[in-house]
C-alpha cells in the first residue's frame, strides 16, 4: 500500500526514531519487488532507455544475496501476488502516468523494463533461498512472517513504519555489494519511538491510525472532520499530532471506529470493511505461507521453533501442481490476476507512441492463456496504452485450444499436445535442433518475426549476436585455454558449434564487443522510436510465451532473459548494422578473428531462416482448430509416464 507522506516525515526526524543497526546472524523478511525495485533504480547507470541490461541486474541480485548470506543473514524473500479489485483505482491512475512518463525518449530509472524484477525468481531458485509468491498483496503476510520468526523486515513500504515489528527500510542500508565485511551497517525502526514521540497511545490502537493517515484504500481526508483538519492537509507530522491527540480521548477501538465513520454520508460500509481489514491484518500471527517457507534446507533449524502445523483452512485457488510453480516464481502473479479478476494489465515500456501499442502482436497468446486458465467464458477486459497517450480497454475472448482440458488435469496431457498449443500460435509444425534452454527465446523470436514481417530486420542479427554474447562470450575465463562449453553428445548443428567454441575466440570477441556496452547517444529520434518499438515487441512475445509455456507444465525450456536481452548492447548493435550489410558485418567486423563463433552465428541464422521460411497456415485455435484428422483423440493426449 503507502500511507502518502509518512516517510518523508519519519526521514527528517531519522535520529529521534531510528537506532544504528549491524544486520547479521539473524532472519531477516524481505520485500522482494521492494527489494527489485530498489536495486535497479541504484545500479541501472542509465540503461532503462534500451529496454534493460538484465545480465547487469542479475549480477546485482547474486550479490546482494551472497552480502547478506556471508553476514550470516538468511533472507526470506515475500513477493507481491495478484492485483486487487479494492486497488483498481491505484492501479489505473499509476498506469496513466507511466504512459506518460515512458512516452519520453528517457535515460533514467523511472522506467522499470520488462524483466527487471522477474529475473530474480531464478536467481533465487538457483541458489535455494527461501522465497514465496502470496497469493495477492504481500504485506500482511511479511509482517506475520517477521513476527513468527521474531526478524526485522526489509522493504520501502511506508505502511511498515505503523506496524510492531523492527523494520529497516532500504535506503537506511550503507550498501556496500564487495564488501567484506561480516555485518552490514543499517538503521533500525520501531514503531515504539514514534508513539512515544507524540506523547504514547496503546498499540492496540496501531492499525486506526494506519487508517486515519489514509492508504491506496481510503482517501487521505476521509477522516479530516473527526480530527479537525482542513481538507487536503499532507502534514505528516500535524496529522500525527491530532491523530495521537483524538485517540487518547476514545474509549475503546470500537468506539473509536463508532466516532471515525458515524459521520460519513457515502460509502460508510466500505470505509469501515477496509478499517476492519487493517485490524485484522495487525492481529494475525500465523502465515499460511509459513510451512512453504520452513521446505528449504537453510531452514532446518528453525522449523522446531516454529509453527508449521497451519490448517488447510488455506486454500489456492490453483491446482496443486500449478501452485507449487507459483510459489517458487516460475509462474507469473499474471495469471493470479487473470484467474481472480479476470483482467489483464498489460505492462507500460518504453514504445514508439506513434504505433499501436506493442502488445497487440500477442493478443492471440493472451487469449489462448485465458483460455487455458478459465476455459470457455464470455469476453474479459485488458487495459493499457491505446492510441497516442492515451489509456484504454480491451474485449478479448479466451481462446480454446482443441480438445479442450481443464487446468487442473494439463499436466497430465501429453507432452506432444501442450508443444502443439504452442506450436500453433507460432505458426510451425515443430521445433527441432535447438538446445533446451534456448527453446522459448526461439520460439518468441520467431513469432516476433513472423506476425510483424520482420524476417530481414536489421533486429535479428543483433538478437543473435546478443544472445551468443550473453550466454558464451561473456561467460568465459580468462585465464583458462579449456574448452568453455561442453556438450556430452551433441545432437544437432548448433550443439555441435557450441561444442567446438574456442576459449581464444571468445576472449577476442569480449574485447570487440565491448565498446558496444554502453550507454550510447540516440539522437535520431525517428530510428530510436523504430527500434526500441521492435525491442518491447520481442520483450512482450517472450513474456507471454513464457507464461503461456509454464502454465502448460514447461513442454519447452523456458528462457533465462538476462541470458538473451540486453538493450544497450542491442541497440548499439542495431545503429552500426543500419548502416551497412547486416550478416557482413557481423562475420568481418564482430566475429573476424573469432571462426568458432562465427560457425555458431552461422547455425542460428540458418535454424531461424528456416523457421521464417515456414508457410504461415493461418490456424484456428477454436473447436474448428484444423481437420478431424489433424485433431488429436481425447483419449490420447494423456501420457502418466510422459517424458519432459
Amino acid at each position: 500500500m503507502g500511507i502518502p507522506g509518512l516517510t518523508s516525515f519519519i526521514n527528517r526526524n531519522s535520529t529521534q526514531f531510528f537506532e544504528n543497526y549491524q544486520l547479521k546472524d539473524t532472519l531477516i523478511i524481505i520485500d522482494g519487488f521492494a527489494l527489485t525495485n530498489f536495486l535497479y533504480k541504484l545500479y541501472e547507470n542509465q540503461t532503462s532507455a534500451f529496454g534493460g541490461d538484465y545480465d547487469t541486474v542479475a549480477n546485482v541480485y547474486r550479490d546482494f544475496i551472497n552480502l547478506l548470506l556471508r553476514c550470516n543473514v538468511t533472507p526470506i524473500f515475500v513477493f507481491d501476488g495478484a492485483y486487487e479489485q479494492r486497488k483498481i483505482e491505484t492501479i489505473m491512475s499509476r498506469m496513466s502516468g507511466r504512459i506518460q512518463t515512458y512516452g519520453q525518449a528517457i535515460k533514467t530509472c523511472d522506467c522499470m523494463p520488462y524483466f527487471a524484477s522477474d529475473i530474480i525468481f531464478d536467481i533465487l531458485n538457483d541458489m535455494d533461498v527461501p522465497h514465496v509468491s502470496c497469493d495477492f498483496e504481500a504485506d500482511a503476510e511479511i509482517v506475520a512472517l517477521a513476527k513468527l520468526l521474531k526478524c526485522p523486515v526489509l522493504s520501502r513500504d511506508s505502511d511498515f513504519y505503523l506496524d510492531r515489528v523492527p523494520y529497516i527500510p532500504l535506503d537506511m542500508i550503507l550498501l556496500d555489494l564487495k564488501s567484506q565485511e561480516l555485518f552490514i551497517n543499517c538503521r533500525l525502526y520501531r514503531v515504539e519511538k514514534l508513539l512515544q514521540e507524540f506523547g504514547g497511545i496503546s498499540l492496540n490502537y496501531l492499525p486506526l491510525v494506519a487508517a486515519l493517515m489514509g492508504n491506496d484504500y481510503i482517501r487521505t481526508d476521509t477522516f479530516a472532520l473527526p480530527l479537525r483538519l482542513s481538507p487536503g492537509t499532507f502534514n505528516s507530522g500535524l496529522k500525527l499530532k491530532k491523530i495521537s491527540e483524538w485517540l487518547r480521548r476514545q474509549k475503546d477501538v470500537n468506539s473509536a471506529i463508532y466516532n471515525m465513520t458515524h459521520h460519513l454520508t457515502h460509502s460508510k460500509d466500505y470505509i469501515k470493511k477496509q478499517i476492519q481489514n487493517i485490524i485484522q491484518e495487525y492481529e494475525n500471527t500465523e502465515s499460511k505461507y509459513l510451512p512453504f517457507i520452513l521446505q528449504y534446507k537453510c531452514m532446518n533449524k528453525f522449523r522446531a521453533n516454529s509453527i508449521s502445523d497451519i490448517k488447510e483452512k488455506y486454500k489456492c485457488i490453483l491446482p496443486g501442481w500449478l501452485e507449487n510453480n507459483y510459489r517458487k516464481g516460475t509462474v507469473n502473479a499474471t495469471i493470479m490476476t487473470l484467474i481472480t479478476m479476470r483482467k489483464m494489465f498489460f505492462k507500460i515500456q518504453i514504445d514508439n507512441y506513434e504505433k499501436p501499442p506493442y502488445y497487440l502482436i500477442c493478443m492471440r497468446v493472451v487469449e489462448t492463456i485465458a483460455g487455458l486458465l478459465f476455459g470457455k467464458s464470455d469476453t474479459f477486459l485488458s487495459f493499457g496504452r491505446k492510441n497516442g497517450f492515451n489509456q484504454g480497454t480491451y474485449k478479448l475472448k479466451p481462446l480454446l485450444p482443441n480438445p479442450y482440458v481443464p487446468l487442473m488435469d494439463l499436466n497430465k496431457t501429453d507432452l506432444e499436445y501442450r508443444k502443439n498449443i504452442i506450436l500453433k500460435l507460432v505458426r510451425l509444425p515443430k521445433l527441432s535442433n535447438i538446445p533446451k534452454e534456448w527453446e522459448v527465446f526461439i520460439l518468441a523470436l520467431t513469432y516476433w518475426a513472423t506476425h510483424t514481417n520482420n524476417q530481414k530486420s536489421n533486429c535479428i542479427p543483433a538478437f543473435v549476436v546478443c544472445a551468443i554474447t550473453l550466454n558464451f562470450v561473456n561467460k568465459t575465463n580468462n585465464g583458462s585455454e579449456n574448452q568453455p562449453f561442453k556438450i556430452e553428445v551433441p545432437e544437432n548443428k548448433m550443439e555441435e558449434s557450441i561444442c567446438n567454441l574456442k576459449n581464444e575466440d571468445c576472449i577476442r570477441t569480449r574485447v570487440v564487443l565491448s565498446k558496444y556496452e554502453t550507454v550510447s547517444e540516440y539522437n535520431d529520434k525517428k530510428f530510436y522510436n523504430k527500434t526500441i518499438h521492435s525491442f518491447a515487441q520481442l520483450q512482450g512475445s517472450i513474456y507471454f510465451m513464457m507464461i503461456l509455456n509454464s502454465i502448460l507444465d514447461f513442454p519447452f525450456g523456458q528462457c533465462r532473459v538476462e541470458n538473451f536481452f540486453k538493450g544497450t548492447l542491442l541497440y548499439n548493435l542495431c545503429v552500426e548494422m543500419d548502416k551497412c550489410d547486416s550478416k557482413l558485418f557481423v562475420l568481418e567486423k564482430i566475429f573476424c578473428n573469432s571462426e568458432s563463433l562465427a560457425t555458431l552465428y552461422s547455425s542460428i541464422i540458418e535454424i531461424l531462416e528456416v523457421l521464417f521460411a515456414t508457410p504461415l497456415v493461418k490456424r484456428k485455435m477454436s473447436s474448428a482448430s484444423g481437420s478431424k484428422s489433424q485433431t488429436p483423440n481425447k483419449t490420447k493426449i494423456f501420457n502418466k509416464n510422459r517424458k519432459k
